[in-house]
């Protein structure tokens, strides 16, 4: 709460209608490098205009109405209760200053609107941003949180040539709802889409192999420069680090407004629920028609980020199941390295076009199956990590938490139903393991051919390790021979 009230006010966040602004930052890639300039918007004395959107008077479209029993975007989240959600409509108007355009997406905890600035600077071009509105069942404590996780991630070191390379808040505050519920808001850069769905254009662009992959290797020192940023500076864990969670930035604005423009003639999908109105999202830009350039990665979510460092290591369950780093299923204590073992199954993921570690959707997560497939893929876990595991198992985390089965849990055993080793320290999942499957034989087909085959196994090799302590750091691997052409020479 101190790194809130000292950018805001001294008032508590139930009452705020108060701003937390941030440094913006714009980011170019020179030469396949990172350059950020920092700067301020304008002076306290640079005079301001209100920008009021008027349109010619004709009938507007009229939207598709969807039938009752579809459900339709966050009610289909399990315990989904929509009062809990702010009731955004395209017109609303934030702050008094941003006005809500098209939603663009939506989960367990809020949902993103396109919106853009209705007051703007003179001579200043339409600005966007992406507003995401924090539900009303957010706490106050989460609040503070995510706000003070955001500054801090924006401030540790702008200076840093990977402090660019994450989408922070550049803006907070709170909105009160008809209900006279209280909603977190969050203000952020717009961006264009996820890094899975860049990935699938560049396919579809057909560009040369070595073309395509020079590029996703830009891409990767970008977000090593910034993955390096948040350990290194701002001494904090991503925890969450996926291909969803990894997005690109527009071209430039002209993309936005091709495709505001398609939403004034096309309006979003809707339902109606008594007196609420549910949106169905959408968020296709549309091809990239200009050039790649200006587009780069940023992450993104740091909802689940967690500070590093203090003198008891991270037990508690973290990542996506199929990102998840042994550490994690073995309760052997968690820290920046888990999201190197993230990273690699990412890039992985981005460059065949399927998961590593991916398991059957119509059946649970398993986590025994799991560690068979790290088993048949990087090897036999090393006895040190079974004997940690051993003696970790009495640690305990609080409060405890409901695992999938549905039964509150208090360390990875319960959580991930263990123990996954006899008292000899034998796995149990032994008839599990897929000894068909070796990494050297499930090479991306990018990798092949462009002959960096084993250059890209020993780039993999040095992430995807059973040990969180021998894997490398992301300032390590900036200087990779796989990422770095002169090295691999």
């Amino acid at each position: 709460m101190a790194s809130l009230r000292r950018l805001t006010t001294a008032f508590p966040i139930s009452r705020l209608a108060v701003h937390c602004p941030l440094p913006q930052r714009r980011c170019y890639i020179y030469n396949g490098l990172l350059n950020i300039i920092s700067s301020s918007r304008f002076s306290s004395t640079t005079f301001k205009w209100g920008v009021h959107q008027s349109s010619i008077s004709q009938t507007p479209p009229t939207p598709e109405v969807l039938p009752d029993d579809v459900l339709v975007d966050e009610e289909r989240i399990p315990g989904y209760k929509p009062e809990h959600y702010y009731p955004a409509h395209p017109g609303d108007l934030l702050d008094n200053r941003y006005q809500l355009d098209a939603k663009l997406g939506w989960g367990s905890s809020s949902t993103v609107w396109l919106a853009h600035e209705v007051q703007r600077y003179l001579l200043e071009p339409k600005r966007y941003v992406a507003i995401k509105i924090c539900n009303s069942n957010f706490k106050e404590e989460d609040m503070a949180y995510e706000l003070d996780m955001n500054i801090h991630l924006s401030s540790a070191n702008p200076d840093h040539p990977g402090s660019g390379a994450l989408c922070t808040a550049i803006e907070g505050f709170t909105v009160e709802s008809p209900r006279r519920d209280t909603h977190l808001v969050l203000i952020f850069e717009p961006l264009r889409e996820s890094l899975w769905v860049f990935g699938k254009r560049l396919e579809r662009r057909n560009l040369a192999p070595h073309a395509s992959l020079g590029l996703i290797k830009v891409y990767l020192r970008i977000l090593l420069q910034g993955l390096d940023y948040m350990h290194s500076q701002c001494h904090v864990i991503h925890t969450d680090l996926k291909l969803d969670n990894i997005m690109v930035t527009f071209e430039d604005d002209s993309t936005i407004d091709g495709f505001l423009e398609k939403q004034a003639t096309h309006p979003m999908a809707r339902k109606h629920v008594g007196d609420r109105i549910v949106y169905r999202s959408y968020n296709d830009f549309g091809p990239v028609y200009k050039g790649l350039g200006g587009v780069i990665p940023q992450i993104t979510d740091f909802g689940s980020a967690q500070h590093g460092g203090g003198d008891k290591p991270h037990i508690h369950p973290i990542q996506p199941d199929e990102y998840r780093a042994p550490e994690v299923l073995l309760g052997t204590g968690w820290s920046y390295s888990a999201d190197m073992w993230n990273f690699g199954v990412m890039i992985w993921e981005l460059l065949a076009r399927r998961s590593l570690f991916g398991q059957p959707r119509t059946r649970p997560y398993s986590a025994v199956q799991h560690l068979a497939d790290m088993i048949a893929l990087i090897g036999d876990v090393p006895p040190s990590l079974i004997e940690r595991e051993r003696n970790m198992r009495h640690w305990r985390w609080s409060p405890e938490a409901v695992n999938p089965e549905g039964r509150l849990s208090s360390n990875a055993l319960e959580f991930f139903g263990g123990p996954f080793f006899t008292d000899d320290g034998t796995f149990v999942g032994s008839d599990l393991i897929p000894h068909t499957r070796k990494l050297e034989t499930e090479v991306p087909e990018w990798i092949l051919q462009v002959k960096e085959k084993d250059l890209f196994l020993s780039f993999m090799k040095r992430v995807l390790r059973w040990v969180p302590e021998e894997r490398a750091t992301a300032a390590e691997l900036l200087d990779d021979p796989w990422l770095v052409p002169s090295k691999s020479k």
